[in-house]
């Protein structure tokens, strides 16, 4: 394979995102569905921000493990939906903050209703020291199977370069989440972010649930419905 040729990278052309005031519902109609996806976002952070480790190490507690918070109350205690996770995207620019569930149908409005309620008292009461002595030492142990092959230390390099992240994003990385400490951790999550200003997409039949989804959203703002199959 032919070296890269050498000279300056070209310019981002990408703004960095803003995210529209209010509790907004984009419901994507599809007939006959008996199992809904639920997607609830909001802007996360950037890896440059400095609290980012922070942020990523109090969103595993919430809904980043098999034992997250929102694992063991969608999952564990209800069951509801098979899986329940929480997501910070990595990019060059501000990502997403984003909340996953798949459950049936007969189950979308309490679901939704539990995630938003689960959402808000994360926001307002941040993570507990037991929770992050914990999950500190689980990131820790485990960053091993992130680096356990060349290939994956090959697509970390790749990371640092094409999404320009800090030098030692990956090679600092369990520094990073030892620093982290209960004020820092929640710190970033009442700082970067928010129960009001959320889009939340539902992908299920309008006509049997979308009265119940709608009211399961307190404060909403706008609604739409979305055929699945629109251009």
């Amino acid at each position: 394979m032919r070296a890269l040729p050498d000279g300056a990278a070209q310019a981002d052309p990408v703004s960095e995102p803003t995210m529209v005031s209010g509790r907004r519902l984009v419901f994507v109609d599809k007939p006959e569905r008996t199992q809904t996806q639920v997607l609830i976002g909001s802007l996360g952070t950037q890896p440059h921000d400095e609290d980012h480790h922070a942020l990523s190490v109090a969103n595993a507690i919430f809904g980043g493990t098999f034992t997250s918070r929102l694992m063991r109350e969608v999952r564990s205690k209800r069951g509801w939906s098979y899986g329940a996770s929480a997501r910070l995207g990595v990019d060059r620019h501000r990502q997403a903050f984003t909340m996953w569930t798949f459950p049936a149908a007969t189950d979308a409005a309490a679901c939704l209703a539990l995630e938003l309620d689960l959402l808000s008292t994360f926001v307002a009461k941040g993570i507990t020291t037991r929770e992050l002595s914990f999950i500190k030492r689980y990131l820790a142990r485990s960053y091993a199977f992130e680096i356990d092959t060349a290939a994956k230390r090959m697509h970390q390099a790749l990371d640092v370069e094409l999404l320009d992240l800090p030098a030692d994003y990956y090679s600092g990385y369990i520094a990073h989440v030892e620093g982290v400490t209960l004020e820092t951790a929640n710190g970033a999550v009442s700082r970067r972010l928010g129960a009001k200003d959320l889009l939340i997409t539902v992908v299920g039949t309008a006509s049997e649930i979308l009265e119940p989804v709608r009211a399961a959203i307190p404060e909403l703002a706008s609604h739409e419905v979305v055929p699945f199959d629109r251009d």
